[in-house]
């Protein structure tokens, strides 16, 4: 679920969940004493001088769970850039078990202001208001699980220009329902095996808490279509572990080749493209481990380019 990395929030240092897909900042209180976050770091209060308790009742709901709790202010530092002030969710219970299994002790979300539910300006816009960071954008590299000699990064206010090959193409973020609340790209089309599925007036949702791609039931049995082995049981798509077939994403005019690694997910050999029953794409890590990412909150743009070899 994601790729996490360390930050500190008055004085307590956590392991976090980088999520471009939601606009959140949360921790797991003190007082919360369910397994999932008595297993995990949790905020203590009393160890701030900084701390505020606000005290605002929050819900937050993702696809593998919910949290609830309430706010709080304090000093944040993430990557050696400080952010004063910053309004964050202090969860008190977490919903289903799938939190106890991350090594991730809560969640630093980069999506835009709109979408927060505790109802904040999320951290990285912070950091843009304060001047902590010399731009308005951030930058992505995901690692693959198999790589040696490279980490994931995630460069706040710059781009790490040795981490992809060519040129950045930017394209416009869309907005949904006339605000920007999700990282939205236009897909253009994508091509197995250099056939174009033609695929018209895709949306998707760039999103770096999923693994997999999502799209509606239509356009993912039409994808499996052109996958040599695909098969579906229940609902679930498969294809050979050892897929020799090529796929790119056309994006902005622009073909993104898939590693033939990343159109399998796990030892039962699933498709790395599923379905699900909302017309909007959700597009994960599967696409994003093959390209960097920069990510710019004030001319809504997506920039992107392939990753070095």
């Amino acid at each position: 679920m994601g790729y996490y990395g360390v930050f500190t929030i008055g004085n307590q240092t956590f392991k976090t969940l980088f999520d471009i897909g939601s606009s959140d900042l949360w921790v797991p209180s003190q007082n919360c004493t369910q397994d999932s976050c008595s297993i995990h770091k949790r905020f203590n209060e009393s160890l701030s001088k900084a701390f505020n308790s606000i005290g605002t009742p929050f819900s937050i709901e993702y696809g593998a769970g919910a949290v609830t709790g309430i706010t709080g202010k304090d000093n944040v530092l993430v990557a050696g850039i400080e952010i004063v002030g910053q309004i964050f969710g202090l969860v008190q219970d977490e919903f289903e078990k799938t939190f106890a299994k991350q090594e991730f002790d809560g969640i630093f979300d980069i999506g835009f202001d709109n979408q927060s539910k505790i109802h904040t300006t999320t951290p990285f816009s912070k950091m843009v208001e304060q001047k902590a960071v010399t731009n308005p954008y951030f930058g992505i590299y995901l690692q693959r699980s198999n790589d040696t000699g490279h980490m994931g990064t995630l460069t706040l206010g710059d781009i790490d220009t040795t981490k992809f090959t060519g040129n950045l193409n930017y394209n416009n973020v869309s907005t949904y329902f006339d605000e920007y609340k999700y990282w939205i790209l236009n897909v253009d089309d994508i091509s197995i095996n250099g056939n174009k599925l033609n695929f018209k007036n895709r949306q998707a949702i760039f999103d770096t808490g999923i693994n997999i791609v999502l799209m509606p039931y239509e356009d993912a049995a039409t994808y499996h279509k052109f996958i040599n082995g695909s098969s579906i049981t229940d609902g679930i798509y498969t294809m050979p572990c050892n897929t020799t077939d090529h796929v790119a994403y056309i994006i902005g005019g622009i073909s993104y080749n898939i590693d033939q690694s990343d159109l399998v997910t796990g030892s039962d050999c699933l498709s790395s493209v599923q379905a699900r029953g909302e017309d909007m794409w959700i597009i994960g890590d599967v696409f994003l481990r093959n390209v960097y990412s920069v990510y710019n909150i004030k001319d809504f743009t997506i920039g992107s380019a392939p990753v070095s070899k």
